[in-house]
């Protein structure tokens, strides 16, 4: 029973110290992370709008629609014949 304990306690001491000493290094990795999606949100937000453009693009072709199918006139029947 007294190497169980002393395990345990090991093991506490041994996370204690992991996140003392790993904590400057999360807070640093964070800070620089939000840094650098504040600079390059303008950089995001056209890449998104580029992506959604090419699925929708891709989407289109997919189901067969093209310009010139979607821009002709219907033809109307009509009751002089």
């Amino acid at each position: 029973m007294k190497d169980a304990g002393f395990t345990l306690g090991a093991l506490f001491v041994g996370v204690l110290a992991v996140l003392c000493c790993a904590a400057p290094a999360i807070i640093a990795g964070v800070t620089m992370l939000a840094a650098w999606l504040s600079y390059s949100g303008y950089v995001l937000i056209a890449a998104a709008l580029i992506a959604a453009a090419v699925g929708g693009v891709l989407l289109f072709r997919h189901h067969g629609i093209d310009a010139q199918a979607c821009c002709e006139p219907e033809k109307k029947a009509s009751n002089h014949e």
